[in-house]
């Protein structure tokens, strides 16, 4: 019997863009039964590419501009008890299901992340991305990134995304981590795998000029620094431990950085301390 799998992929792109990931999800290793849950965040409808018309993809326009929400949309559509996040514009190995899947059976585990590398390379996108597997903590979470994310459903009730946080809202990141939060106060497992590999464009690729880097690495820090406010009033210790950490490395990260002479890394470390501050501070939700 196929094991049933449902990958969601959230996009606010020209639909063109996901033929590479569609194509690449269809083709892997293993005996499932894959599903793609498309979720176009489009204030206009287009007419869909042929490679979408497939009777294991579903499609939903939403007019919303909210990471979170999509997220959280192709969630409660989602059948599988087995759910996996995929960014529009990552790539995966032909092995990628198939060794996630072992993992999550082998650790019994509720949520895995996987390492994630830059494109055409073995560089991870984050530092904290090492080479060591890892039982997920409070303390160890940023390794853990959304586009590599598998979320297992053991029972029928799910938990889903803080829409204040993530790309599009107020506070722009941090959702994943705010949902590590919520699984370890339940107990849950959580596992990051360095071996289970998949792969990203590099970090700066996307931006035009210096203030789009500016603009976003604020809105990043603003959701770190919400995430930990957030928790605040539960765990003052853990909170107030985990925030004088993060300002520590951006500290460090911005006179690493003008050492170098990297202006876009300069750029990028200031406005993440920033916003981590402005996060933690303006920060007020359930």
């Amino acid at each position: 019997m196929k094991k049933e799998i449902d990958v969601i992929i959230c996009t606010n792109k020209n639909l063109l863009v996901l033929k590479k990931i569609v194509n690449q999800v269809f083709d892997q290793k293993g005996n499932f039964k894959i599903r793609i849950i498309i979720i176009h965040q489009s204030y206009s409808t287009t007419l869909s590419p042929n490679f979408l018309k497939n009777k294991n993809i579903v499609y939903k326009n939403v007019k919303l501009q909210n990471l979170s929400a999509a997220k959280n949309f192709g969630f409660k559509i989602s059948k599988s008890k087995l759910v996996c996040f995929l960014d529009d514009d990552v790539s995966i190995e032909k092995n990628y299901i198939l060794e996630s899947y072992k993992i999550i059976k082998r650790k019994k585990c509720d949520l895995l992340f996987s390492k994630i590398n830059q494109i055409n390379s073995s560089i991870p996108l984050s530092k904290n991305m090492g080479d060591v597997d890892l039982n997920i903590n409070f303390f160890n979470t940023s390794c853990c990134l959304s586009s590599s994310m598998w979320i297992n459903s053991k029972n029928s009730k799910k938990f889903f995304f803080d829409e204040n946080l993530g790309l599009g809202a107020k506070y722009g990141s941090g959702e994943e981590t705010d949902y590590i939060f919520k699984y370890l106060k339940m107990k849950k497992k959580i596992y990051y795998s360095s071996k289970v590999l998949i792969y990203h464009p590099k970090e700066f690729s996307e931006f035009k000029n210096l203030n789009e880097i500016s603009k976003k690495f604020i809105s990043y820090g603003m959701g770190q620094g919400a995430i930990l406010r957030k928790i605040y009033n539960h765990q003052k210790i853990i909170s107030y431990y985990l925030f004088s950490i993060s300002l520590i490395k951006s500290f460090v990260a911005i006179v690493i950085s003008i050492i170098k002479f990297k202006k876009e890394n300069i750029l990028k470390y200031t406005s993440l301390l920033k916003g981590k501050i402005l996060g933690f501070l303006k920060y007020r939700g359930n």
